[in-house]
This record gives C-alpha cells, structure tokens and sequence, in this order.
C-alpha cells in the first residue's frame, strides 16, 4: 500500500504517525507529493486533489484522514479506535476537535497569506475566535486525553503542533501550560520525532 503525503500536511502526519505508532511501515509505503502541482498520480486516486491519499493492494483508494486511520487500525490487533461505545464516541470527538482546530488554522492562513489590501479582518477574527475556543474546550476537556494513548490524543498533539508551525504568535504555549505538557509529552515519541515538518516549512 501506499500513503499520498505532504511533508507539511498535518492530516497526513495523523496518518504517518498513526502507521509508525503500530510498527506499520513495511506494510504501507509514504510518498511525498505535492497536491498544488495538480500530479497525476494523485488526482487518479482522490479526485479532490488532496492529502493524505491511500492506495490500496485491493479495493478503491481512501482518502480523508478520518477514514484512512480507522483503515489503518484495522489492520492489526492493537486497537487506538475504540471498536464500540461511549470510549469510541469520546475518541472520534476529540479527533473531530483537533481536525476543526486544523482547518480553523488553515483558514487563518491562506487569509494573511492574501495580499495585504485584499485581507478581511472579519474572516482572520472569525478564525483566530474558533481557535481561541477550541483551546479552551480541549483545556477544559483535557482530563479525557492528556494520558491516553489512542487516536484521540494523537490528534490533538498534531493539532496544537500544527499551531506552532502556522499561528506560532499565538503562543497558544504560555496560555495553556498542562496543554503544552501534554503536546510536549508526544512531540517524544518517535512517530512525531520523525514525522515533524520542515523546518522551513
């Protein structure tokens, strides 16, 4: 198999980190691409033009980070998805918050990345305010996370990493300390020592 990535993706570092966290990587190969050069090989097997992208030994190709980590659980025994249940529901939810948290991130960016007199402060307020939030929410709820070792957790520590890379003056850090100790405590482990962004990303 082979998973479509973007070194920078945070989507796709869910699902990197998420196939070396289950000593997956003689089972599905990572390939760097680059989803704005429009390649091929990429539209062929997600015609939204995205990544992560999986290709699969049979069946059609997944895409969209959810679908492909619950694929990527299901290939073995240990489980980071609880199979049924209040535990599943708590752990899609918070992986539903870190990918909001995301695109909430995404969207801040690509509107300071427009030229000055063409930026709509109500459109960087609006993110920055769903940020705010969320940071809140995921402070408040921490006590369901910050130890646990499943797909919930992951995404959240990918998440709060993603701020660093691209809304480091926040300094969502100093705001959030138990927070920080919890993203700290993954940016350790080895499935995000080697999947950690360029540094000139």
């Amino acid at each position: 198999m082979k998973l479509y990535v973007s070194p920078t993706s945070p989507y796709a570092r869910k699902c990197r980190a998420l196939i070396i966290e289950k000593s997956l990587e003689t089972r599905i190969q990572v390939i760097e691409t680059k989803p704005l050069d429009d390649p091929s090989e990429l539209q062929a097997l997600n015609p939204l033009g995205k990544v992560p992208a999986l290709e699969r030994e049979r069946g059609p190709a997944l895409m969209d980070s959810p679908l492909i980590c619950e694929y990527i659980d299901g290939l073995d025994d240990e489980n980071w998805i609880p199979a049924r249940g209040e535990s599943r529901i708590l752990v899609m939810r918070q992986q539903a918050l870190a990918d909001g948290l995301i695109d909430l991130t995404i969207g801040r960016r690509i509107e300071m990345q427009r030229e000055k007199k063409l930026q709509w402060d109500y459109w960087s307020g609006r993110w920055e305010a769903g940020i705010r939030r969320t940071l809140e929410t995921l402070d408040s709820d921490r006590q369901q996370f910050e130890r646990s070792v499943d797909l919930g957790a992951l995404s959240v520590a990918v998440a709060l990493c993603y701020l660093d890379l691209r809304f480091s003056e926040l300094d969502w850090r100093a705001q959030y300390p138990e927070l920080d100790a919890f993203a700290k405590r993954w940016q350790a482990r080895a499935s995000f020592i080697e999947t950690e962004p360029p540094a000139d990303a």
